[in-house]
């Protein structure tokens, strides 16, 4: 008998380290009780109800192969599907992160693939403080990263983060080794114009595999997003998912939860009444 897909399933949680975007909140300001945030990866995804794990490192932490690493993982054995970054935020590399998540995948089943945040800073892939767009060896660099992967056991995914503001900067073909796009849009004012964005992405890559990236907070102005901008983006990914447009959605992240946030107690709710719908 096959096993049901419920909504839920389709969820993935963008985690990070705690504390993370502490630096952000300053004092307690509209829509927010606290100034600081502990809520831990596996906290943030229990909280919201969501099964699956994207692990981000921030600054390289955590570190591959470190004490640290390995108790984060510990911490996902309830995860249903574990992707580790290969590369983190702001491009952060420490070059170990393949073999790492190749080990990972020998001893927990429920790493299923590599992820790399922050694809292009500015035109600087893996931040290497180099601007010019240079997409020969980007690609050499992604499709090295691919190869790495491959040596696990088992198949590995390779997803990567790609802002809207980027995707077209470069050639279908560069995106050829990545199996799943991560959709995002940091500028909130943009989510009513979700449609446009994904029509973007349609048209360069109609073949990719794609997922939707939610933000709950707002970097540039400080605040939560709305529960009015919460909801257009919310019901256009599950549009999207019941359509086949998309594979998923991204929900980030835990260091901006447990501090009051409009946004996080919205989305509890919402995600309580449409996680166990059958797709």
């Amino acid at each position: 008998m096959k096993e049901k897909t419920l909504v839920r399933d389709k969820f993935y949680f963008f985690g990070s380290r705690a504390h993370d975007d502490d630096i952000y909140f300053g004092v307690p300001g509209r829509n927010r009780t606290h100034t600081w945030s502990r809520i831990s990866p596996a906290e943030g995804a229990h909280m919201l109800g969501v099964p699956n794990m994207i692990l981000v490192s921030s600054d390289g932490d955590p570190v591959p192969f470190s004490s640290e690493a390995y108790c984060y993982m510990e911490s996902f054995c309830r995860m249903k599907n574990v992707l580790w970054s290969v590369v983190g935020s702001c491009g952060f590399r420490s070059m170990r992160e393949e073999e790492f998540i190749c080990e990972l995948a020998e001893k927990y089943p429920n790493v299923t693939g590599a992820y790399i945040d922050d694809m292009f800073v500015g035109d600087d892939l893996f931040g290497d403080g180099k601007t010019d767009s240079r997409e020969e060896e980007f690609t050499q660099k992604i499709i090295d990263i691919r190869n790495k992967l491959n040596k696990s056991s088992r198949p590995l995914e390779l997803w990567a983060t790609c802002y809207v503001k980027d995707v077209e900067k470069f050639s279908a073909k560069m995106y050829d080794p990545i199996d799943v796009i991560a959709v995002w849009n940091m500028n909130t004012d943009d989510i009513t114009k979700l449609e446009e964005d994904i029509q973007t992405y349609e048209k360069l890559l109609p073949q990719k595999r794609k997922v939707l990236g939610i933000y709950l907070y707002d970097y540039k102005k400080g605040a939560s997003v709305s529960k009015e901008l919460m909801e257009i983006q919310c019901e256009k990914g599950l549009k999207w998912l019941k359509e086949g447009r998309i594979e998923g959605m991204v929900f980030l992240t835990n260091c901006v939860m447990g501090i009051g946030l409009e946004s996080e107690y919205w989305l509890r709710d919402w995600i309580d009444k449409v996680g166990d719908e059958e797709l």
